[in-house]
């Protein structure tokens, strides 16, 4: 029951505050809404048949590189603003091109998560990820270098990304 409490009150904070708005009316909107969700919820059941993502990398480890993952990600963001800006202000980018890397095709949840957060930085654009291959296909402002560009995205992975979704 507690757990019930917890989640339709988390979910009405975020209604509210996507509103952002205290007036009576929708705050009732959203603890009807946010019930409903947690109720339709409780009778959603995953089939079993589905593995587990990744048993050998213990929760307690995953949430210790979450910091990392955000904090990464944020100075990542920072960087390649600048040197969009650069660009803009020079006029011209480097040598602009379509970049692959390669993914693991056995983490489809690893892959979405780093196709999000390369997403987030203005200085490349996820454009395709392909399973099958086991390829992100990115636009990068200056592919002049390809394996410079995927030793990068790769190190990042490692260094970001890894611990929080293998």
């Amino acid at each position: 029951m507690t757990a019930v409490l917890i989640r339709v009150t988390a979910l009405t904070a975020v209604y509210l505050l996507a509103l952002t708005s205290l007036a009576p009316g929708d705050i009732v909107t959203g603890v009807v809404i946010a019930t409903l969700l947690v109720t339709a919820g409780r009778w959603v059941r995953f089939p079993a048949s589905i593995p587990s993502r990744s048993p050998d990398v213990a929760w307690g480890r995953r949430l210790a590189g979450v910091p990392a993952l955000i904090g990464g990600t944020v100075v990542d963001m920072a960087r390649e603003s600048w040197q969009i800006a650069g660009h803009c202000l020079r006029g011209r980018l480097p040598a602009p091109g379509l970049v692959t890397v390669p993914i693991r095709r056995d983490a489809p949840v690893s892959a979405a998560a780093w196709g999000i957060r390369v997403g987030l930085a203005p200085a490349s654009v996820v454009v395709e990820v392909d399973d099958a291959r086991g390829q992100l296909l990115l636009h990068v402002p200056d592919a002049r270098d390809p394996d410079a560009v995927r030793r990068a995205q790769l190190l990042s992975y490692e260094r970001r990304q890894a611990r929080v979704f293998p």
